[in-house]
């Protein structure tokens, strides 16, 4: 856009001929016609300029067409010096113009029909008369390839935007998942412990005060957890969150049995976000009794496994529909891998995750 407001600012080079003609003291009609007809060609070359801007193709070749013929018709008026001056626009206004299928016969018309009057106009030798066209063919191409720079340009500044937004887009999306998973699961288990707190308080003093610092200790945790995540990198342990789904179970009066095989390291921080957020949902949603986590290898791909004997979802419709779950779902499929939750069999709920190995551990 900037190249093509530098070439409408080249205009004025269209005044050239006018001292020439108003020093042949021309009548006042061919005065007026003079400046209305220069007028009316630079309103024209800008008429096509704004329509190539906004990809007006129609109003552009209108705009081409009569800018053909004010040039022709102010040429027998203004002479030689606004053939000289005007056919360069005539050559850029129909490279930027017109489809690339129809350039050549256009700017070879154009050029034409100006080396023609050239010698009617001018005293030029043969080798003079060529040098012109010689010109505007390099002028018609120099546009042609300034145009292809300026759109290529244009495409490009309107990817890296694109490309931009959606880092910010994915940012805010992996801030917010990050928040979910590790807030819910934080706040669910400080939940229930308070809640046992207070009720211990009469009863076992003591043991109110252990839930309290557990409390507090988890918050400390939640905190430097939120940092770690504001950082970008958050990265959970599975050692660690298979403790703590055995203290907030046991806290919630859930019984938690763990069948733990060998698994590579490359997949355990994707399996230890499914122990948290499956053993979240079972202390906030499900009123289980009991407790299964399974992990471990089998047909070439690791598992994780979190299961109960609670209420569970009805269908997996509803099961999806959490936060929680939707975002496990994303950084799953990140790895390669596939998450399943819905109603288990017997009863309860059942959140599973499989995850292709690579490497050596394939």
């Amino acid at each position: 856009m900037k190249g093509r407001l530098w070439n409408c600012l080249y205009l004025v080079v269209l005044v050239w001929p006018l001292p020439t003609f108003l020093a042949s003291s021309p009548s006042p009609g061919r005065v007026a016609l003079a400046a209305a007809g220069l007028a009316a060609f630079i309103g024209l070359y800008l008429w096509v300029m704004w329509c190539v801007e906004r990809s007006r193709q129609t109003g552009g070749l209108v705009a081409l067409a009569l800018l053909y013929v004010v040039a022709a018709a102010m040429t027998p008026l203004l002479g030689e010096l606004w053939l000289l001056s005007m056919w360069f626009f005539l050559i850029a206004a129909v490279a930027v113009s017109l489809p690339e299928r129809a350039l050549p016969v256009a700017a070879g018309a154009t050029i034409l029909a100006v080396t023609l009057a050239f010698p009617l106009l001018l005293d030029l030798s043969l080798a003079e008369r060529w040098w012109f066209p010689l010109q505007g063919v390099i002028f018609a191409f120099a546009m042609r390839a300034f145009l292809r720079l300026e759109s290529a340009n244009r495409a490009l500044s309107q990817a890296n935007a694109e490309v931009e937004r959606l880092a910010v887009d994915n940012e805010r999306l992996r801030f917010a998942r990050d928040m979910h998973d590790l807030l819910g699961h934080s706040l669910a288990v400080m939940t229930v412990k308070s809640q046992l707190a207070a009720r211990l308080v009469t009863a076992d003093p003591e043991r109110a005060r252990a839930e309290a610092e557990e409390v507090e200790e988890l918050s400390r945790q939640a905190l430097t957890d939120v940092r770690e995540a504001i950082t970008g990198y958050r990265e959970l342990s599975l050692a660690d969150e298979l403790d703590g789904a055995r203290r907030a179970l046991a806290t919630a009066g859930v019984r938690l049995e763990v069948a733990a095989g060998p698994l590579p390291a490359d997949v355990e921080p994707v399996l230890a976000w499914v122990v948290r957020e499956g053993t979240t949902n079972v202390v906030r949603h499900s009123g289980a009794r009991h407790c299964r986590i399974r992990l471990g290898v089998r047909g070439g791909e690791a598992y994780a496994e979190v299961s109960d004997d609670g209420g569970g979802c009805r269908t997996d419709v509803a099961c999806a529909a959490g936060n929680g779950l939707r975002g496990l779902a994303e950084r799953v499929e990140v790895a390669g891998g596939v998450l399943d939750g819905g109603p288990a069999e017997g009863g309860g709920f059942r959140l599973s995750a499989r995850l292709p190995l690579t490497g050596a551990a394939a």
